[in-house]
């Protein structure tokens, strides 16, 4: 799909619970053949009709974060174009080395780096003019996932006001469609997120709980697979509430602090 004129979206087809149809890869053209974000998942055909959109004329894979949907293709594209991978941490989870490590502000082919930890700790997003990329930091068709260990509620509040603060007028996120009013997403995504943390505060000012009980209070029945998802998501918000001197674990049940 053609999403300007310089920018093509792929999505491969590992569509799901938590990938919605799939993951997007962004193709976008530069002054010497093309820049890749997100080359998705190790999916033949994806990767193949990544290499035949770009006539395999990449000169850089750019990654938004090291989870396994958004990278299992890396390597193999990587190596049969010879385009240079660039992403936060020095290797990827599948233990594959990264030539370039990217930082905050950190400009690399016209995209500038925005360090967005909160989804992963290892997460960015890339400007290029007024289109950011977002990756799973904000999407369109469901809540982002922060879960534990790896995902962190705080860090993802202050990427969000990161974000709201930074002119653009166009979102390209890693799953679902394009965002096009930008500043007013990020600014209700906020408030929803703050409404969804005092809830959770006001769940266990109510009645403390260990984190199973309010799972079960929050979600009702859910398969096995989205418990572990709901539980490791309110453990989260639970370890934010915590930090911010609003809520204490006593043993294995947590109450609101006033």
């Amino acid at each position: 799909m053609q999403v300007t004129d310089r920018i093509q979206r792929l999505v491969a087809g590992n569509g799901g619970a938590m990938t919605h149809h799939g993951t997007n890869t962004y193709l976008v053209a530069v002054e010497r053949g093309w820049v890749v974000i997100d080359p998705g998942p190790d999916d033949q055909s994806h990767l193949d009709a990544i290499m035949f959109a770009t006539g395999g004329k990449i000169g850089r894979i750019l990654i938004t974060h090291d989870h396994r949907d958004h990278v299992e293709g890396a390597a193999w594209l990587a190596r049969e174009s010879g385009a240079n991978l660039a992403a936060a941490r020095a290797s990827l989870a599948q233990g594959d080395q990264v030539d370039q490590r990217l930082s905050d502000n950190s400009v690399i082919d016209g995209f500038v780096v925005i360090a967005t930890p909160g989804h992963a700790a290892d997460h960015l997003c890339f400007q290029l003019g007024d289109v950011i990329f977002t990756g799973d930091h904000i999407m369109a068709w469901a809540p982002t996932s922060v879960l534990q260990p790896d995902g962190d509620a705080r860090s993802y509040m202050e990427s969000l006001g990161k974000l709201l603060q930074i002119r653009s007028k166009l979102f390209l996120p890693g799953h679902g469609p394009a965002i096009r009013n930008p500043r007013k997403f990020v600014g209700a995504l906020i408030a929803r997120t703050r409404e969804r943390e005092q809830a959770l505060w006001d769940q266990i000012a109510n009645a403390p709980a260990d984190i199973d009980h309010i799972v079960t209070e929050s979600y009702g029945t859910l398969s096995p697979e989205m418990r572990g998802i709901a539980h490791r998501t309110i453990g989260a918000l639970l370890l934010k509430l915590a930090g911010d001197g609003r809520a204490v674990c006593d043993g294995a049940r947590w109450r609101a602090l006033q």
